[in-house]
C-alpha cells in the first residue's frame, strides 16, 4: 500500500479526529509490579458478545481458575444516570496457557435488561466457562433447554424493502414441549440503536435462550477497560486492582475480531495470518447465518451508508494483515514505547506529510488513561465530513466523565459483591443439574427451570442526582418485511406489533410468526 493511499484510507475512516495533543501527552499511571496491562485480548462479554444460533460447548481448560481478584472501580465514571459497574472475570489465554483477567467496566445497560454474570464450572476433565447473558429485567427464572436443532435459515428470500434494512435471521424457539421455527425478517435502521438478535447461550446444564433486545452502539455503551496479566505472586494476597486504562472506541472498531468457538469478541493485534487458522475473523466477516451480518457491524454499515466506509475499513485490516500498515502494540508498555519513538523521532516526517505522522500515532494508540478521556470526541470510525458519511453525518460522540462521591464509590463496590453472589448462586444451581444427571441432552428431554437471582444493581446517577431511569416515548415503528419460513411451508399471516415482553403463543403445528421487535425508546440527549 503506497503512503498516499495509506493516508487516504485512514482519513476516510475518520481516525484523524482524535489526534489532539492532550490525548497523547499522557502522564503514565503508577505501574504495579506483577500486573501487565494488555492492549489486546477478549472483550468483556457484557459489553459485546457475538450471537450464535447454537453455540458450541466451551473449551475445557486443565487449570482451576484463581479466585476473583479484589477489583475496585476507578473514581471516574461516565456522566450518565444509568451507568452501572459490571465486574471482571478470568478468561483462558490459550497462547499463554494461563488465565488473564478481563477487567470490569462501566456499562449503560440495554433498556429493560439485567446482567446475569457467568462463572467457571468444574466438569469431569477440567473447568469450563459458562457465559453471562442479558435477560429481561425482573426475570428470576431461567430455563435450561436441550440443544436446539440446527438452524434452517438460508438467508433472506425476498429483497430488502429499502437500503436501510438489515436481515435478522430466524431462530428456533421452545414452546411447551418442542422447538418451533421462528422465521427471519427485515428490520429497519434505528439511529443510535443496535438490535441484538435472539440467540442461545451454552451452559453445562443446557442451553439458555436469550430473546432479542435493543442495545446502544459500541461507543455509547460505556467504558471498556483493558485486560491484564497478573503474576501468581499477587494472587491470594490482599492486593486490589483498579482498572485505569480504557480501550479507545475508535481503536476497537478498527481492530475487532470474532472467535466463534470461544464465544467472545477480541480486540487488538490478531492480524497475523496464523490467528485466522485459530478461529479469529474480522467482525465484518462474521455471519450468524447466510446473509446476516454481525449485528454491531450491520448497524455501522447502515449508519455510514457510503460504501467507501466499509471498503476503507476492509482495506485497513488488509494493510495491517499484510504488514504494509504497522500493527498495533500488544501491551501498554509497548504502546508507550512506540508513541515515545514517534514523538522523538524527528525523521518520521521525511517524505511524508504531517498528517501521515499523526495518523501513524493514532494507528498504535489503543489505550488511554481514564483520567484523560473527558471531552474526547469519538467518531465510530466515520469521517466528520458529512459528504463522506452519506445521508448521516456521523456526528461525534463526546465522552464526558465525572468524579464519584464516596457514596457512589461505595455503591459501585457493592455492585461487585451482588454480582459475585449471583454468579456463585448460578454456579451452584448448574452444578446441581450436572450432579443429578438431569441436564437436558435429548430433544425430548423436558427443560429444567431454575430460580436465579440476578444482581439488583442500581444505576449510579450523575453527581447530585437521585437514581432514576429515563422515561422517553418510543418513535413511530418502521415497517419491516417478514420472511417466509423454510422448507416450503406456508407463510403465517403477519400479526400486530407485540408488546416488549409478549406472552408465549399457544402450541401450533406450523412455524410461529417472526418476532417483530418494538422500536427502541429514544436515547437521552447527550453532548
Amino acid at each position: 500500500m503506497r503512503p498516499h493511499t495509506w493516508m487516504a484510507t485512514m482519513a476516510a475512516l475518520g481516525l484523524t479526529a482524535l489526534l489532539t495533543p492532550t490525548l497523547f501527552a499522557q502522564k503514565d499511571e503508577p505501574a504495579t509490579d506483577g500486573v501487565e496491562v494488555l492492549a489486546r485480548g477478549p472483550v468483556h462479554e457484557a459489553f459485546a458478545a457475538p450471537a450464535q444460533a447454537r453455540p458450541l460447548p466451551a473449551q475445557i481448560v486443565p487449570k482451576k481458575p484463581p479466585d476473583p481478584i479484589q477489583e475496585v472501580p476507578p473514581d471516574q465514571k461516565p456522566a450518565d444516570d444509568q451507568v452501572i459497574w459490571i465486574p471482571g472475570y478470568w478468561n483462558w489465554d490459550d497462547e499463554a496457557k494461563d488465565f488473564l483477567w478481563v477487567s470490569g467496566f462501566w456499562r449503560i445497560p440495554p433498556p429493560n435488561c439485567q446482567w446475569m454474570p457467568g462463572n467457571w464450572q468444574q466438569v469431569q476433565d477440567g473447568w469450563q466457562w459458562t457465559a453471562g447473558f442479558w435477560t429481561a429485567a425482573n426475570q428470576q427464572e431461567v430455563q435450561y433447554l436441550p440443544a436446539p436443532p440446527p438452524s434452517v435459515d438460508a438467508g433472506p428470500s425476498t429483497p430488502a424493502p429499502d437500503a436501510n434494512s438489515t436481515y435478522v435471521p430466524g431462530c428456533w424457539v421452545y414452546r411447551q414441549t418442542r422447538f418451533l421455527w421462528q422465521p427471519g425478517f427485515w428490520l429497519g435502521y434505528q439511529p443510535d440503536w443496535v438490535w441484538s438478535s435472539s440467540h442461545y447461550v451454552w451452559t453445562p446444564g443446557g442451553y439458555v435462550y436469550v430473546n432479542g433486545f435493543w442495545d446502544r452502539p459500541l461507543e455509547r455503551r460505556g467504558l471498556l477497560f483493558a485486560p491484564i496479566h497478573v503474576a501468581s505472586a499477587l494472587l491470594g494476597t490482599q492486593w486490589a486492582y483498579t482498572p485505569r486504562y480504557v480501550v479507545q472506541p475508535d481503536f476497537l472498531l478498527g481492530a475487532l475480531f470474532v472467535r466463534p468457538s470461544y464465544c467472545h469478541y477480541y480486540f487488538g493485534d490478531y492480524f497475523e495470518p496464523g490467528y485466522a487458522r485459530s478461529g479469529f475473523m474480522p467482525w465484518f466477516d462474521y455471519r450468524i447465518s447466510k446473509g446476516s451480518y454481525d449485528p454491531n457491524f450491520a448497524y455501522y454499515r447502515h449508519r455510514y451508508s457510503d460504501p467507501r466506509w466499509e471498503r476503507n475499513l476492509r482495506g485497513y485490516y488488509a494493510g495491517r494483515t499484510s504488514g504494509e500498515i504497522p500493527r498495533p502494540p500488544r501491551t501498554l508498555v509497548q504502546q508507550n514505547t512506540v508513541i515515545t519513538n514517534i514523538t522523538n523521532n524527528k525523521t518520521v516526517n521525511v517524505n511524508i506529510n504531517k498528517n501521515f505522522s499523526l495518523t501513524n500515532m493514532q494507528n498504535v494508540h489503543a489505550l488511554t488513561a481514564v483520567t484523560r478521556i473527558h471531552n474526547v470526541p469519538v467518531t465510530g470510525l466515520a469521517s466528520l465530513d458529512p459528504a463522506r458519511a452519506g445521508n448521516r453525518t456521523g456526528t461525534s460522540h463526546i465522552i464526558k466523565m465525572e468524579t464519584m462521591s464516596r457514596a457512589q464509590q461505595t455503591q459501585a463496590r457493592q455492585a461487585i459483591v451482588e454480582s459475585r453472589a449471583a454468579a456463585q448462586q448460578r454456579q451452584l444451581a448448574e452444578a446441581k443439574i450436572l450432579s443429578g444427571s438431569a441436564a437436558p441432552t435429548r430433544a425430548t428431554d423436558p427443560p429444567r427451570r431454575v430460580q436465579l437471582q440476578p444482581p439488583k444493581t442500581t444505576p449510579i446517577p450523575r453527581f447530585g442526582q437521585a437514581p432514576a431511569r429515563a422515561k422517553e416515548p418510543a418513535p413511530q415503528p418502521r415497517k419491516s418485511s417478514p420472511q417466509p419460513q423454510a422448507q416450503g411451508r406456508p407463510q403465517p399471516q403477519p400479526r400486530p406489533q407485540p408488546p416488549p415482553q409478549p406472552k408465549p403463543p399457544p402450541q401450533v403445528e406450523r412455524p410461529i410468526p417472526p418476532h417483530q421487535p418494538p422500536p427502541p425508546a429514544k436515547p437521552p440527549k447527550r453532548n
